[in-house]
Parts: structure tokens; sequence; C-alpha cells
């Protein structure tokens, strides 16, 4: 069975290993299930339990630690490690709301880790093998292969199944640089393992990891600078959001490459290509934030007549595979790698795959977050995908500094749009750009859902003061504040 190591070795990390991958734990002898989930991360645990409660017998094989690396690498511990740089970051802010400190706060780096292990490791028992079994799943833990169209193996023990789901996961994808050697880069795998602050982060990536952690490690103490071969930060978002990303940067240290290459990686130096000229970059650490990959390695797919491409496994509108009987969710295969994408996409393979629902993966209206402050959070068509996809839309949009709690609150950088079918008033998309916007987009995300209206989302009382309220003040003023149509 897979040995799980984490660093350091200490008291959190060993109880995050005894609860994601117990070292003394042992398979039972296999079986014939009515569902097999490949994967104990969000997306599989979520399947698996789903299924389970349901009354049907269920297997779910994990090879490393349950709770993917959602719990263990990514949205656990990020959040974690920001919430101690934003403690920080609002200690300094003091001349705003009158107090002054005698000195600057001391950052003690070993205890925000310390703090960050031991948040995981709380966090890792709501996703823990034992809260598996108790939920009704038969957990294998090891390497798991497919041997037929209806059978795999975890570790020599067959599993004969009437339908399976393939939710395996993601891992970094690293670009190829000249010089850049395992054990020499961090990756959200291994960041979350310093018990030392870098005195000089490199990171590479303009995405969602590296804008939060290029931040989170600036106002924790680290000279930072950030490489991006895209002249902008956060592409995937509304330009006007990483635009609003990338002031706030420069304002608070973050020296920015934009447009420059990562070319050449040696004795703590990188060598970068840009507009003008090349860039060398000192660094104590290098942290890979270039985007993620399918774990596909090793299923022996083609043994189960499933598919997959560089993107992942391929799959039909329902997230069904080649293999009738075979569904995927989750990072596995569906374009939107985030925890709450894979949980839904795993509840959509349950329902197509157990009762035959033929939901469409295309119906599912998922949002995003990216933890800067502010937090950038988007649902739905915004006005660059609508041009794509060829839908008109109108666009209505309020500045926070117009919202009272907003600069009550000394947060009043950042906006609210809301997208609505040109014509209509019926929502379809939404941005936010505010210090709370993951908390807020979910009042956008339940209207597109429900295809409500501006009119709608204007009679809904709001409390006051909140700053959600700029949703409910963009609708109850939209005619005037109409500022873009998209065609």
């Amino acid at each position: 069975m897979t040995t799980i190591k984490l660093y350091p070795d200490d008291a959190h990390n060993r109880r995050t290993i005894r609860q994601g991958h117990p070292p003394e734990w042992v398979n039972r002898d296999g079986g014939d299930y009515d569902l097999v989930v490949l994967g104990g991360g969000p997306g599989g645990l979520t399947a698996a339990t789903t299924a389970a409660a349901a009354g049907h017998r269920v297997a779910m094989t994990e090879q490393r630690l349950t709770g993917g690396t959602c719990v263990n690498f990514g949205c656990t511990p990020s959040k974690a490690l920001i919430r101690c740089a934003r403690a920080v970051h609002e200690a300094n802010r003091g001349d705003e709301f009158g107090f002054r400190l005698d000195a600057p706060p001391v950052v003690d780096f070993g205890a925000v880790m310390d703090r960050v292990r031991r948040i995981r490791s709380r966090s890792s028992s709501i996703d823990a093998v034992e809260a598996a079994e108790q939920a009704g799943v038969e957990v294998y833990l090891g390497h798991s292969r497919f041997t037929g169209p209806n059978t795999a193996t975890v570790d020599g023990r067959e599993l004969r199944f009437r339908k399976a789901i393939i939710a395996t996961g993601s891992r970094p994808a690293v670009p190829p640089i000249d010089g850049l050697r395992d054990g020499e880069y961090l990756t959200n795998e291994t960041v979350f393992a310093l018990t030392e602050l870098p005195a000089r982060l490199v990171v590479v990536g303009n995405g969602p990891m590296g804008c939060e952690l290029a931040q989170a490690f600036r106002r924790l103490g680290s000279e930072v600078d950030l490489v991006s071969h895209p002249t902008s930060l956060m592409p995937n978002d509304e330009p006007e959001a990483g635009e609003l990303i990338r002031r706030r940067f420069e304002q608070e240290g973050i020296s920015l490459h934009l447009g420059y290459t990562a070319a050449r990686a040696h004795a703590g130096r990188l060598l970068t290509l840009g507009p003008a000229g090349t860039r060398e970059l000192p660094y104590d650490a290098l942290l890979i934030a270039t985007g993620r990959k399918p774990n596909l390695e090793g299923l022996d797919l083609d043994a189960a007549g499933v598919h997959a491409g560089p993107d992942g496994v391929e799959t039909d509108a329902y997230l069904r595979t080649g293999n009738p009987d075979i569904f995927a969710a989750g990072d596995a295969t569906f374009p939107f790698k985030y925890t709450h994408a894979a949980n839904a996409t795993a509840q959509l393979s349950v329902a197509n795959a157990l009762y035959g629902a033929q939901r469409p993966a295309k119906d599912l209206v998922i949002p995003h977050c990216t933890y800067t402050d502010p937090e950038v959070a988007e649902v739905g068509l915004t006005p660059r995908r609508a041009r794509t996809e060829g839908v008109a839309v109108d666009t209505y949009r309020l500045d926070l500094s117009n919202v009272e709690r907003a600069f009550i609150d000394g947060e009043e950088e950042g906006f609210g749009a809301i997208h609505t079918r040109s014509g209509s008033g019926e929502i379809v998309g939404a941005t936010l750009v505010a210090a709370h916007a993951g908390e807020m987009i979910s009042e956008l995300t339940l209207a597109i859902t429900n295809r409500l209206t501006l009119q709608a989302l204007a009679d809904t009382v709001h409390c006051y003061p909140t700053q959600a309220e700029v949703f409910q003040r963009i609708a109850q003023h939209a005619g005037p504040q109409r500022v873009a149509v998209a065609h």
C-alpha cells in the first residue's frame, strides 16, 4: 500500500495522515458493487456518499489522502494562510481606524504555518476514511486501475461494478523551464510544507493560485516577483477585475513581470524573457502555479473502453464516457477545476449513472472566486463569454465606493456588475470585485439558476448596511446605469 508522507513530521500532519490514509488500513477482499468511484477527493467523496445514502453498495478508491487536493494541498491550507496574511495586513492599517501600534507586527512564520497545518488536520477529519465508512462507503486505499468494462482492481483486490465514476482529480502542470529540476521548486503540493519564510519568492503564473499566494507571502514579509507570459492578471476573468488587482498588487509592493516567460532556472536565479529583453530574478523559493492536468496515469482506461485527451476523460453532455457504464466528474473531465464544480458534477454523475436522469452538465451554473484582497468572483455569462457564444447582453455596474458598508469598512475598492439577456432583464451573469465577493456571489448564482430578472432582485429586501446591497442597487437603478451592450 502507498506510504503517505507530509512535511514537517508534526502532530498536525500525523493526524491528517491518520484520517486521510490510515497506515494500518487493510482493504477488503473486493466484491460486487452498484457503484465504484475512483478517487477520494471532493468529487469522489460526494459521489460515493450520495449513492450510499440512497441505499446502494458503493466502493471508493484513493491512492493518496481522502479529501484530495482541496483539503490537503489547496483550498483549506491556502485560505488558512491567506487569513493569517490578512490579519497582518489589517494590523498595518491602524492609522485608517484610529489606532497605532508601537511597532509593526512581527510575523512568526513558523506559528503561521503551524496554524495552517492545524486547520488542515481539522478539515481532513470531515473527509476522513472513517467518516466515509460511517456514511456507508467501503473504502479501498491504494493504486486502482481498470481491468475490463465492468471491473477494476485496487492492489490486487477485484471490484466488480454495475456503474463507475472516475473522479481522480488533477495535479500541478509544470511548464518546461530549462534547468528546473524536481525538488528545486514549489507547487501547491509542497508550498505548505515550508517552515521558514522565503526572503525572496518568485511566482510563475497569473491565475488564482499564483495571485492568491503572491499576495499572501508579500503580506507576510517576502519580497515577491510574479512572472506571467500573458500581459494581464487572472485572464479568465473580466479585464477590469484583473486590472484592479494589478493596481493593488503594485501598491502592496509585488513586482510584476507581465508578458515575460520563465526560460531558465539555475542556482537561485530565474531568467525571464519579455518585451523589454531579459530579466534575471533572484529567489530563495520558486513557486510554479501555471495550471492543472488530470490524474489519469496508470488507470488503464483502454481496458474499460474509456478515452482521454490532454484535457482529461472524454465524456458526452451527460458526463458519460465511451463506456456507457462509466462516468466522470470533477477535474478529471470538467473544465472548471473548482471543488464546488467537482461536487456538482459528482452529484450529476450519480443521478445520470444510477437513475438515468439525462441531465446535461452544461445546465450547471458554476460560480468561481479568486481569494485575493479584494476577492474576484464571477458566475454565468460575462460580456467576453457572451460575445464568444453569440449572446447579446446588457451590463449594469456600480462601484463599491457608492455602497455605505463598503466605505464604512474601508473596503470600497471594487465594483459589482450584472449582465442580463439583452432586452429581457433576465440575469445571465455577474462579476463582483469586493472584500467578501466569494460570500456574496451566491445570490446571483441563485438568480441565474432560477432565471430571475433584475426586477426580482430589486424587489428583494436586503439588510442595511451590507456590501451585498450593491446588487440590489444595481437592479433598482438599472436603466440609467447601463454602461455596455455586448453583441
